[in-house]
């Protein structure tokens, strides 16, 4: 009998109410689950959102850090102070830069907007953003020494890596900087042919270096999904000897690049912005600042200058 009750209690289920409970309870479980997952993907995409900002930022500042510090050449007598002389046969007013002993140019793109034209033509980069300035850098590809005094317009040299029919070569000595071209290139006996024999007077062991124009500045591409908005980046443009210069972009979404420049003044440091292309050597500049955006968020970054 007392089996046939116990039987009966434990068999007889969940009240209607208890069932309410528990899905009232499993209700609320479900609702916190989901709150916490869109809580979670919010934060998720908020962080990364700013890790994504933070990197194009510092990414940007150091590369723009790394040329500017380590532009010019590295002749064992310097590169300042030297004669240069333009033995290439090429026409230097379109492109003057590229023979000078300037290793840093700086001022407003639109200035240099018709040798973006001629040089780019339609392609990848022509389309600049205007109001905005750029930085223009003399950048060694890699450099050698001369193995023997150059005969006529061969030059012997230690080593010939990376060098390339058309590539622009500096002699350096105590004097005088020759910039040279090259016609071409026997790599078994480490020998170049030059297009015009240098003017200067060079001996074993002298200075060669390859070098390379950069420019870096902002400019657009149209949007694939809406070919009305533009979408801007951070562009190098990049000129090799007498070979057409390339334009592509390396850190997209920025924008608004802009330059200004310092001078010592009874010991203070006063910036100017950039109204004209400036040699930073002509004007003994001490640190210049260097402004973009990403996102409509300001960033600067101040380079001390040696």
């Amino acid at each position: 009998m007392q089996k046939n009750i116990n039987k009966n209690k434990f068999s007889k289920g969940i009240t209607l109410v208890e069932l309410l409970v528990a899905v009232t309870i499993s209700a609320i479980v479900i609702t916190m689950a989901i709150n916490i997952y869109i809580s979670s993907k919010k934060i998720y995409t908020q962080a990364k959102q700013k890790t994504d900002l933070d990197i194009k930022q510092l990414t940007t500042k150091r590369i723009l850090y790394d040329a500017i510090t380590n532009a010019g050449l590295s002749c064992k007598y310097g590169a300042k102070n030297q004669k240069y002389t333009n033995r290439t046969g090429e026409n230097t007013v379109n492109f003057g830069f590229m023979y000078d002993s300037s290793p840093v140019r700086i001022g407003k793109v639109s200035s240099i907007s018709s040798f973006l034209h001629d040089s780019l033509g339609n392609q990848e980069g022509s389309l600049y953003q205007a109001g905005t300035d750029y930085i223009m850098i003399k950048s060694e590809d890699t450099f050698t020494s001369l193995a023997s005094r150059p005969v006529n317009l061969n030059l012997h040299l230690d080593s010939i890596e990376q060098l390339e029919k058309n590539d622009y070569l500096a002699l350096c000595n105590n004097n005088d900087i020759n910039i040279v071209k090259i016609a071409g290139v026997n790599k078994k006996q480490n020998r170049v042919s030059l297009a015009i024999d240098p003017f200067s007077e060079y001996h074993k062991g002298d200075y060669v270096g390859k070098y390379s124009i950069q420019i870096f500045y902002i400019a657009a591409s149209h949007d694939i999904n809406n070919p009305d908005k533009l979408n801007y980046s951070l562009y190098l443009y990049t000129k090799d000897g007498s070979n057409k210069g390339v334009s592509y972009p390396i850190i997209d979404g920025v924008d608004d690049l802009k330059v200004s420049y310092s001078i010592l003044n009874r010991q203070h440091l006063y910036w100017r912005s950039i109204t004209r292309n400036i040699d930073l050597d002509d004007i003994k500049a001490k640190a210049i600042k260097i402004s973009f955006k990403i996102k409509d968020k300001s960033f600067e970054k101040v380079i001390l200058l040696p």
